[in-house]
C-alpha cells in the first residue's frame, strides 16, 4: 500500500471513531486534522472537501461492518446464517468501543441517518438512502433464504421480516445510547429470538 493510501486509511479509521463518538455532523477538517494529529493540509488533501470527507467515512464504515458482521456470518444452512447474523450485529456496537477506548459509542451508520434526514439534497443523505436499502435488502434475503430452505412459513413476507428486525436494531442502538443498563443487549436477544420464532414453520427440516 502507498503511504498515501495508508495515510488515509488511517484518516477514516479516525473518522469512524469521531463519527461513532460524536456523530458525523459535527465532524470538520479541522477536529479530523486534531483527531489524526495532522495538519488541515494534510487531511483536506485526500477530499474534495468535507462533505466528500464524510461520505468516505461512512463508505469506510460500511465496508468494516461487512468485515466484521456480513462476512464471519455466512453459512450455507440459512437459519445458521440469520442466527450468526444478529450475533455478530449485536457484537458490531463492541467493536466500535474497541476502536475508541473509554469513549462511549453508537454505530455510524444509524447515527447520520438521523443526522442528515432534513437534507435532501446532501450527499451524505443520499449515501444513507442508499445503505439503507442494501440493510433492508440483505434482510430480506436472509428471510428469502430460510423460506427457500424451509424454516421460514411460506405465508410470511420477507420484506415484513427485514422491517421488524432492523427496527428491533435500531431500537437496541438507541436504547444503548442513552441507558446504561448491562442487561439490554441479553433483552434484544431474546425479543430477536422471539420474532425469528414467530416466522418458523411448524416443521423445521431435518
Amino acid at each position: 500500500m502507498k503511504k498515501s493510501e495508508s495515510t488515509k486509511l488511517y484518516i477514516l479509521q479516525k473518522g469512524m471513531a469521531f463519527a461513532a463518538t460524536y456523530g458525523l455532523y459535527s465532524i470538520s477538517i479541522g477536529k479530523m486534522a486534531a483527531a489524526a494529529n495532522m495538519s488541515r493540509t494534510g487531511v483536506i488533501s485526500h477530499f474534495t472537501n468535507k462533505e466528500d470527507m464524510q461520505v468516505a467515512i461512512l463508505a469506510y464504515t460500511e465496508e468494516e461492518f461487512k468485515k466484521q458482521v456480513v462476512e464471519p456470518s455466512i453459512d450455507e444452512d440459512a437459519l445458521v446464517h440469520l442466527n450468526n447474523f444478529q450475533q455478530k450485529w449485536l457484537q458490531w456496537l463492541s467493536f466500535l468501543e474497541m476502536c475508541c477506548p473509554g469513549q462511549h459509542t453508537s454505530c455510524p451508520l444509524i447515527k447520520a441517518s438521523v443526522e442528515f434526514k432534513a437534507d435532501p439534497n446532501c450527499l451524505v443523505r443520499q449515501f444513507m438512502q442508499d445503505q439503507q436499502a442494501r440493510m433492508i435488502n440483505y434482510l430480506t434475503k436472509l428471510a428469502v433464504n430460510c423460506q427457500e430452505q424451509g424454516y421460514f412459513s411460506n405465508d410470511i413476507e420477507p420484506n415484513i421480516f427485514a422491517y421488524e428486525f432492523y427496527g428491533l436494531y435500531t431500537g437496541h442502538v438507541v436504547q444503548t445510547s442513552l441507558i446504561n443498563n448491562p442487561t439490554l443487549a441479553h433483552t434484544y436477544e431474546k425479543v430477536v429470538s422471539g420474532l425469528i420464532a414467530r416466522y418458523m414453520c411448524n416443521t423445521i427440516p431435518k
